[in-house]
This record gives structure tokens, C-alpha cells and sequence, in this order.
């Protein structure tokens, strides 16, 4: 699998997008609102989201400016190696098993201010389009992240598709959610009739 640009960015408007559509119309109860006990909300998906970005921006921010400093410079294409499809594969929705979040991108057992989910997803995604322009040029082949013995160890080429996939995931399960939501919402309404 080679790493496209251009497919990425698409990828990012249309996480911008999905995330608005999801969002809108709903109370801050609605969207803090397990589907069942264990199960993530609307919330919990979105601020996983922004908590990974949170976590693994500056990490490629830090290889980019490594790369520059290195003068590792490449034209492309760049494939994203074994472990970057594997970890594609696995992010890749719909899910092929369950696994639990690192502690450090867990959502909180409560959220203070779910108003604040979309803007700080909006800005993550600026941050996703910024880090992609910033390694232009650069070798993402050759640039790896993340600690030396991390079994999430990659190239940087397969950094930007794995969080896509990452992002698409968790969208889906929060459409899933709202689903459910604005479906028991139905139910109850025409039963009050």
C-alpha cells in the first residue's frame, strides 16, 4: 500500500464532515449517553479521537522536524511497509475484534463540556492537514514513529492512513450510537401517542 496525499486529505474533509453530522441536533445528555452499559457514547468516541490526535501529532511533529534536521528527503511514492498495512488493517472499520484504548487516549468516566468536542475535533484536523504539508519532500519512508522497541513502531508513510482509519473507525461507531439514539427516540415518541 503506498501513502496518497491527496486521498488523505479527502479522508480529512470527509471526518470533518461526518463528525458535524453527527454532532448536530443532539443534547449534551444524548451525546453522553452510553448505548449500554460498557459501551462507548457519541462523546467518548469523538474525545478518544481528539485524545489520540492529542498524543500522536506531537510525536510526528517531532519526526518531521527530526527528518528536516537529518535532511531525509524523498520524492515518493512511499510505501507504508508491513506493519502500516497490518496497523491500517486493524483500525479499519467495521472492526474486526475489540481492544482496549491506551489509558493515556481513554475518554474521561465523565465530560465536563461535550460543546467543546466538535472544535477541539476541528482543530485536530487542521493539525492532521498542517503535519501532511510539514513532511512534504521528506522521506516518509525513512522516518520512523514512536520508541525504538514499540510494537507501533512505523514509518511516518504509514502514520497518516492508520489514523485515518483510526478516525473512521470511531465515526462509525458514533454514527452507530446516534443510530440508536434517534431510533429509541422514534420508539418512545409514537408509544407516548
Amino acid at each position: 500500500m503506498i501513502f496518497d496525499v491527496d486521498q488523505c486529505a479527502r479522508e480529512i474533509q470527509e471526518a470533518r464532515h461526518r463528525a458535524e453530522a453527527i454532532l448536530r441536533g443532539l443534547s449534551s445528555g444524548e451525546l453522553t449517553r452510553q448505548p449500554e452499559s460498557g459501551k462507548w457514547s457519541i462523546a467518548e468516541c469523538i474525545l478518544h479521537l481528539n485524545a489520540t490526535a492529542a498524543v500522536v501529532q506531537p510525536l510526528m511533529e517531532k519526526a518531521i522536524v527530526q527528518a528536516r534536521q537529518d535532511k531525509k528527503v524523498g520524492a515518493g511514492p512511499f510505501n507504508i511497509g508491513l506493519k502500516g498495512r497490518l496497523l491500517v488493517w486493524i483500525a479499519e472499520p467495521p472492526p474486526k475484534f475489540r481492544m482496549p484504548a491506551p489509558r493515556n487516549v481513554r475518554p474521561p468516566a465523565k465530560i465536563d463540556d461535550p460543546g467543546q468536542l466538535l472544535p477541539n475535533f476541528m482543530k485536530a484536523q487542521d493539525e492532521w492537514q498542517r503535519l501532511i504539508r510539514e513532511s512534504a519532500g521528506l522521506d516518509l519512508a525513512k522516518i520512523k514513529l514512536g520508541p525504538f522497541f514499540s510494537p507501533l513502531r512505523q514509518r511516518l508513510a504509514a502514520s497518516f492512513p492508520w489514523m485515518m482509519a483510526h478516525q473512521r473507525r470511531h465515526l462509525l461507531q458514533a454514527e452507530n450510537v446516534k443510530r440508536q439514539i434517534v431510533s429509541a427516540a422514534s420508539i418512545a415518541a409514537t408509544s407516548t401517542i
